[in-house]
């Protein structure tokens, strides 16, 4: 089945910690929007806080939409909220990857039945350990996807 769209966490998949977007992100979403792939994003932030950390990292334009806690009355990590974004994606769940580097978000989405990638972020090493255990792929970095595409 080809990926038809992508949900990303807000904050721990896609910036630095200084606000910055994480190494070779944009080449990655670029291929995916080339590719016709649908992106969204989830976040415990207000919406304007998430448009604002998106537009200073330069990602803005690559996502469809940004679904908060208050709009979705959900928690971001939750199987519900991805359900919803994955709605909004007019997705379904064996064409939508959730892409997260938070163990709760990829336990929820991996439990709910869709495909998961674990992204190392900030997480430490026994965190990371168990985040690669439950998703189906691990990347430490996006230059490890598009080597894949290359």
């Amino acid at each position: 089945m080809r990926l038809q769209s992508a949900i990303f966490t807000l904050g721990d998949t896609l910036f630095t910690p200084d606000g910055a977007a994480r190494e070779g992100l944009d080449k990655a979403l670029s291929l995916f929007k080339m590719e016709g792939v649908g992106l969204g994003a989830v976040t415990a932030l207000s919406a304007e806080d998430a448009q604002k950390a998106l537009e200073k990292a330069g990602l803005a334009s690559y996502f469809r939409f940004v679904l908060t806690e208050s709009v979705a009355l959900c928690r971001a990590d939750s199987a519900t909220m991805f359900e919803r974004a994955m709605k909004r994606l007019h997705g379904q769940k064996d064409d939508t990857v959730v892409f997260s580097g938070s163990l709760s978000a990829l336990e929820h989405a991996r439990d709910a039945g869709f495909r998961t990638v674990a992204v190392r972020g900030e997480a430490d090493d026994g965190t990371w350990d168990a985040m690669r255990a439950i998703a189906a792929q691990s990347l430490a970095g996006y230059g490890e996807l598009l080597a894949e595409e290359g």
